[in-house]
């Protein structure tokens, strides 16, 4: 299974992503089952802001007419992430992802009134990430998944190393302990979690 999507930094490339084109090639595959990862990132600014934002729009505006889940990248650009984002979901039904979540608590708050998802990566791993760690405690455990990012963000103990989808277990058993239950109920509620957004 996969998803289709334009990366932020991609978007000065794909100037011609519109909702419908969007929606025509995930038509072609019945295995897609989400849409991004798609959002803002205005640390590297790979692409101009103006066309991060238009890209965006035209993805949550597939997302909402698909029904399909939203994966959202978001990286030095929490307000202008959640005030999109907010606006769609006033009026629609928007099921969101954020993928690869690095946000404040206060950005993680405000997201769950949207209803939406977080994603743990190896990152909750990492000694130096006390503050991420607060805040996946802080977060339903019914609102949470795992990915690997691979091949990026090896979780401890293979930090540097090449990531696999084999480690995601690393990445696992931290949440479990930072949410004090065991790794199987984690597993368990992870799993139910993805098959509730990718019905």
């Amino acid at each position: 299974y996969g998803t289709y999507g334009i990366h932020p930094h991609e978007a000065k490339n794909h100037k011609q992503i519109v909702k419908d084109l969007i929606l025509q090639k995930i038509s072609m595959n019945k295995k897609i089952i989400g849409i991004g990862e798609t959002g803002l990132d205005f640390f590297y600014n790979h692409s101009d802001k103006n066309d991060q934002i238009r890209s965006f729009e035209e993805h949550i505006k597939a997302s909402i007419e698909s029904n399909l889940p939203l994966i959202v990248h978001s990286r030095d650009a929490e307000d202008l992430t959640y005030e999109i984002l907010a606006k769609y979901s006033k009026k629609n039904d928007l099921k969101i992802l954020m993928h690869c979540f690095t946000g404040s608590k206060k950005f993680a708050e405000k997201l769950l009134d949207l209803n939406a998802y977080f994603s743990a990566s190896g990152i909750i791993t990492f000694k130096n990430s006390q503050d991420l760690q607060k805040t996946f405690q802080m977060i339903p455990l019914d609102k949470l998944l795992i990915e690997t990012d691979s091949p990026f963000l090896a979780p401890e103990p293979n930090r540097g190393k090449k990531n696999e989808p084999s480690f995601v277990k690393f990445t696992g058993k931290k949440l479990a302990d930072l949410k004090n239950i065991s790794f199987e109920d984690l597993v368990n509620s992870t799993t139910n979690n993805f098959n509730k957004l990718f019905k």
